[in-house]
């Protein structure tokens, strides 16, 4: 896959718009798609929000492998972030997040008391990547059509704010929601990164070649989801790791070339086991690989997490 240079003038009008707007808020909430917990951080998000109080949304849950969502949990905690999983279907959710705004908005709500200010709203900036489920999130806080939603990037175009009331008994705590358009960084430093993103739908389809996206998902879902992937896409009985493990002999490829043809011939069975043939009647492998990829974002494959938890030593070094 070429390097990804994607940032179009609404990123920038966007990044210039939450720094003018940083100001007014008392909270930043961060989302992040569950599948991709670390590709779907924004690195600038970071020094962005220094000095406000930070709560980090894992969302589409409900999508992503419950264990590796647990263990990333843990990792954030780690970290010094406190994390949140949600799916925004549930109503428990969203008693989650109202508990993490009052425990991330202590101190603020306690010096308003004390100067007489009883249920200021909290003013919160939320933020996240094309896609990640920012919309769907707020409309589910609101208990409205608040956000216009969409399953492209990009959707959110300006800033809009957007009052939620949490209500706990007797006690009520308003919120005010600074929605922003999804943010991505000019360029992707490592290639899976973009992969991973683009699986996910956090960039354009168009600018990425399918069959080369679909064979990265391959590759990936063979490696961690074996078992979910022969299921779904082979006969009874039928591994596609074998396939893989094949080489060609005497054909001069490097181990990089052999190994995406051999991608493409797992392409190739999967059009053969759908009976996807083109025109020339030959198997489709483009009408294989946009199924692959449709699939996968519709959690047909099964709940699957694209990203691994950093090892100790990783997590060492970014904690300092």
């Amino acid at each position: 896959m070429q390097d990804l240079q994607w940032y179009p003038g609404h990123m920038t009008k966007a990044r210039r718009m939450m720094e003018e707007n940083k100001k007014l808020v008392d909270l930043v909430i961060e989302i992040l798609d569950a599948r991709i917990p670390l590709s779907s951080r924004n690195p600038d998000i970071d020094s962005l929000t220094k000095g406000k109080a930070r709560i980090v949304i894992l969302a589409k849950t409900d999508l992503a492998d419950p264990a590796a969502t647990k263990a990333f949990l843990s990792w954030f905690a780690s970290q010094g972030v406190t994390p949140i999983a949600v799916d925004a279907r549930q109503k428990k959710s969203l008693d989650r997040i109202r508990d993490a705004v009052k425990s991330a908005c202590r101190e603020k709500m306690e010096r308003d008391r004390k100067r007489g200010i009883l249920n200021r709203p909290v003013r919160a900036m939320v933020l996240g990547i094309p896609n990640v489920g920012k919309s769907t999130l707020i409309n589910s806080m609101a208990g409205r059509a608040s956000a216009k939603t969409g399953n492209k990037p990009g959707v959110t175009k300006g800033k809009q704010w957007i009052c939620v009331t949490f209500r706990q008994g007797k006690e009520v705590l308003s919120v005010e929601l600074l929605d922003t358009p999804g943010i991505l960084w000019p360029k992707f430093e490592d290639r899976e990164v973009g992969v991973r993103l683009a699986l996910c739908g956090s960039i354009r389809e168009e600018i990425l070649d399918e069959k080369e996206l679909a064979c990265s998902l391959i590759s990936l879902l063979l490696a961690d989801y074996p078992e979910a992937f022969n299921s779904r896409y082979g006969k009874e009985g039928e591994d596609f790791r074998n396939i893989l493990e094949e080489t060609v002999e005497g054909t001069g490829h490097t181990v990089v070339d052999q190994r995406e043809a051999a991608l493409h011939r797992v392409l190739a069975k999967i059009a053969e086991n759908r009976n996807f043939l083109s025109k020339g009647q030959t198997f489709d492998e483009g009408r294989a690989a946009h199924l692959l990829i449709d699939e996968f974002q519709g959690g047909k494959i099964g709940r699957i997490t694209l990203d691994h938890v950093p090892e100790r030593d990783e997590t060492k070094t970014e904690a300092e």
